[in-house]
């Protein structure tokens, strides 16, 4: 992207921010680095000076553009609800066509074109965790044709602390008697990550590639547990699929008699992803779900639902600079240690990923897991 283009879809966004400074209390990155350059508006002044040609391109620019969460909390702050975090991107594919990116950014683009996922590995292996079920269990999952596909993602394709999601909600389909399947190796990544890399034009094959291998299927549905894929289909795939996401799908089922949820004396919180919450407006799905299993105690955080604080995983941050991802997900503890819940439920395999790391670190007793993950305990799903 050029600065040419970058002004024709920007400036007029860029224009409405009047620098009110209503944003900074609900930006994790500027509560950390305390700077302006690192606030929403901050990085609102930067985009309109390039614009402008009041400030010309640098690497000192990279620090700022490229350490923004995409959370969206500066636009629920917001009067004119500016989508700094769209502005944010455009500035990133600007300064990447210049050379102008971190190496953990770029290691994502090689990774994304070489082997189609995050982490360069060789794509077969996305069914890596289907291996653990019973071979006729298995079978059931893996098929030509269904109603339903069910688009697993990177995160939870590859990385072992996440891969029981997966596993959980296939068996929380089928116990349903769900007509679903997976892609497989025939799944690339959604391209989400293209897009806080800065390269969102490469973007265009990859949902060429995964919108024909859905339609092969004979699928009328898509189903993720990850809100990022979610959130990139609803925002630029071809609106030709019903599209939901597994907290939508299981409260659904429960609604219609399908599934019924078990007992578990239990005092949780539950956290709401970004992408699934600010972006995609989903926060009672997953509550109603939650509140469906009888004895679990639901306490809430003091900053939810629209005011979510970030995991810290957000923006390709936890590639860029793992310290101020970290340092963000210790912005989120505070809220949930004051529920003094024993177990934290969320919808979204980065913030358990990132919060399991604080746990770890910090040698918690909490735990984490996944809302698909609780309702396969409740029921004694193994």
């Amino acid at each position: 992207m050029n600065i040419e283009k970058l002004r024709k879809i920007s400036y007029d966004e860029v224009s409405k921010c009047n620098r009110c400074g209503f944003c900074l209390p609900h930006c994790p990155i500027y509560k950390i680095k305390g700077v302006e350059s690192a606030s929403p508006r901050g990085r609102n002044a930067i985009v309109k000076a390039v614009i402008e040609g009041r400030l010309h391109l640098s690497s000192d620019m990279e620090k700022s553009i490229f350490s923004c969460l995409g959370c969206g909390a500066c636009k629920i702050a917001c009067f004119p609800s500016i989508d700094t975090k769209q502005l944010v991107f455009n500035q990133r594919a600007v300064l990447k066509s210049n050379g102008i990116a971190p190496m953990g950014a770029k290691k994502i683009l090689e990774n994304l074109m070489e082997e189609h996922n995050i982490l360069g590995e060789p794509n077969e292996e996305r069914i890596e965790w289907k291996d653990t079920l019973k071979d006729q269990l298995s079978e059931a999952v893996f098929k030509e044709k269904a109603e339903t596909v069910y688009f697993v993602g990177c995160v939870s394709s590859f990385y072992p602390r996440v891969q029981n999601i997966p596993l959980t909600f296939s068996k929380i389909l089928l116990y349903a008697e769900v007509d679903f399947t997976i892609l497989g190796g025939n799944e690339w990544c959604c391209g989400y990550p293209l897009l806080g890399s800065g390269d969102p034009e490469s973007i265009k094959d990859i949902i060429e590639h995964n919108m024909d291998r859905i339609r092969k299927t004979g699928a009328k549905r898509v189903v993720f547990t990850c809100p990022s894929c979610y959130s990139i289909w609803k925002a630029i795939y071809p609106d030709e699929f019903q599209l939901l996401s597994a907290s939508e799908l299981i409260f659904s089922l429960i609604k219609d008699g399908k599934l019924k949820t078990g007992n578990m004396d239990l005092r949780v919180t539950y956290h709401d992803p970004c992408d699934l919450g600010r972006g995609l407006g989903i926060y009672e799905e997953p509550r109603e779900v939650l509140k469906s299993v009888k004895g679990l105690d639901l306490v809430e955080m003091k900053n939810s639902h629209q005011l979510s604080i970030c995991c810290g995983g957000g923006g390709n941050i936890e590639a860029i600079d793992p310290d101020l991802s970290y340092k963000v997900t210790s912005l989120k503890f505070q809220d949930i240690k004051e529920t003094e819940a024993q177990m934290i439920v969320t919808a979204c395999q980065q913030c358990i990923r990132t919060m399991d790391r604080y746990i770890k670190k910090n040698r918690l007793s909490i735990v984490v897991k996944d809302i698909t993950e609780l309702v396969a305990l409740s029921m004694n799903i193994h």
